[in-house]
């Protein structure tokens, strides 16, 4: 019976129905006996039931009842099957809003706050119960707060969707009152004949930040290839210049000899007016100073090409996205080279390089980048440390499996309470104007995301800072 039960769900209703039915024909029919004083038999019963004809009709409730009871079994279980389907739906809505990377956010037409999803608590900071019935004002800054009631109270009077539906870029607010960058679209919906607007908020934080060192990073390859042309355009006048001033050293020397010669062929009753002559247009200073100009002036051609060399070597444009090979110490020479008006006014440079260590396999153009923003960084430290003994130390040496730079300054180095912040994008202690807050980040970036290699510091208040830049040794850990 129960096995029978179990098969069929609906046969359980009708048998308890068709049970109930039967005790009301049995019941009549023992209260129509007493009442008649006849004995229970069944002569008597059929002649009880000759007499009253709707004894037969009462007979018939089991079978009515139990008709019932299965259309009503039948009835139940399509309920139940609706209900289990509905929650099941529900439930996967739930699943489904709860786990979307956006948050959104349902508000009735006075902007109460009715309903939120989980990414809500993790852009915003808040708990759902501290939002439920708040204003949703709460999420923005005041300037857009004011707005946000006005777009509201227009689209309720005047049913246009100036912004409703559109995908707009807008500034929000967390629980601990700092502002982040949104993309919000708001759609109007309607429930139950009542208006509700839904807000889909995605922070673009990340994708801001990314868009900035982007900018940055076009920026640098458009100064990159404007001084590889100064530099190329400079290198050829400079070339004719040193040329020339060689020419004329030698030259000069030539003279100079001839002139000593000549002075040995004066005669003797001439040689004072000679004297004479030579005092009044000055040759002896100018016998003097010239080969000491002539010498000042190749030396500062061969620094000219010098630097022309370091710009070609530091501004050197990627044909490939690829990585190359260049020597590590001929690209923080020219970092140096680069860099030295931050420093010479202040600081020396000492460099210490490993003669293990030659070519590198890397991204050339943004390694370059990342040692002329640590130098500049030192010379920064050094110089806010108001210090007459600055030095700036560059180490490199071979690790187990990686390249080590170390960029070392004896400056005013990092206090511990912001250690933790240098890396973050637009995080600087400079004063406005002279710090974006975004090299070192772009640093880490390159050298940790880009070669897979490690990029962190060691730091004493007043003691100075030591970069650490390690790089990996097999090209395919960079990768």
């Amino acid at each position: 019976m129960i096995n029978l039960l179990q098969r069929h769900p609906l046969g359980l209703p009708s048998l308890i129905a068709a049970s109930l039915g039967l005790l009301f024909p049995l019941l009549a029919v023992a209260l129509m006996f007493w009442h008649e004083n006849l004995s229970p038999n069944w002569q008597n019963l059929v002649a009880l039931h000759n007499r009253n004809f709707l004894l037969y009709i009462i007979w018939s409730a089991p079978v009515v009842l139990g008709i019932f009871g299965f259309v009503l079994g039948k009835t139940s279980q399509l309920l139940k099957l609706q209900m289990d389907t509905l929650k099941h739906r529900t439930t996967e809505l739930n699943t489904i809003l709860d786990t979307a990377a956006s948050a959104i956010i349902t508000i009735d037409t006075t902007g109460g706050i009715t309903n939120v999803n989980k990414a809500t608590e993790l852009i915003f900071g808040y708990k759902p119960a501290e939002l439920l019935g708040k204003n949703v004002n709460v999420l923005m800054p005041a300037a857009m707060a004011a707005e946000h009631d006005h777009y509201l109270q227009r689209y309720l009077q005047t049913g246009q969707a100036v912004i409703m539906g559109k995908r707009r870029e807008v500034e929000a607010r967390r629980k601990d009152g700092t502002t982040f960058p949104a993309l919000l679209r708001v759609n109007p919906m309607r429930m139950d004949g009542r208006i509700f607007f839904s807000g889909v908020i995605d922070d673009i934080s990340d994708t801001k930040a990314l868009q900035t060192q982007l900018i940055q990073a076009q920026k640098l390859e458009a100064i990159g290839q404007l001084a590889s042309g100064v530099a190329h355009e400079i290198n050829t006048p400079i070339q004719y210049i040193g040329d020339n001033l060689f020419a004329l050293n030698q030259n000069f020397i030539d003279i100079l000899a001839y002139l000593q010669a000549l002075a040995e062929l004066i005669p003797a009753e001439s040689r004072a007016r000679a004297d004479q002559l030579a005092e009044d247009y000055d040759i002896e200073f100018m016998l003097e100073d010239s080969p000491k100009a002539i010498q000042q002036s190749l030396e500062g051609v061969e620094r000219v090409a010098e630097i022309v060399r370091a710009m070609k070597t530091f501004s050197h444009i990627e044909s490939t996205q690829g990585k190359q090979r260049i020597n590590l110490h001929d690209a923080l020479n020219s970092a140096l080279t680069i860099s030295r008006n931050s420093y010479k006014y202040f600081a020396k440079v000492e460099t210490d390089f490993s003669n293990e260590i030659g070519d590198i396999e890397c991204h050339a153009n943004q390694l370059n980048q990342v040692f002329l923003n640590l130098i500049i960084n030192a010379a920064h430290a050094i110089e806010e440390s108001h210090g007459d003994a600055g030095l700036i130390r560059i180490v490199t040496r071979k690790l187990a499996g990686y390249v080590e730079i170390l960029i070392q300054d004896n400056g005013a180095g990092i206090p511990k309470s912001i250690q933790d912040k240098v890396f973050n994008l637009f995080f600087t202690t400079k004063p406005v104007g002279k710090g974006t807050g975004q090299g070192l980040s772009l640093a880490h970036s390159i050298v940790v995301d880009k070669h897979r290699g490690k990029l962190f510091f060691e730091s004493e208040v007043g003691q100075g800072t030591t970069f650490h830049i390690q790089l990996p040794v097999n090209p395919a850990q960079g990768q």
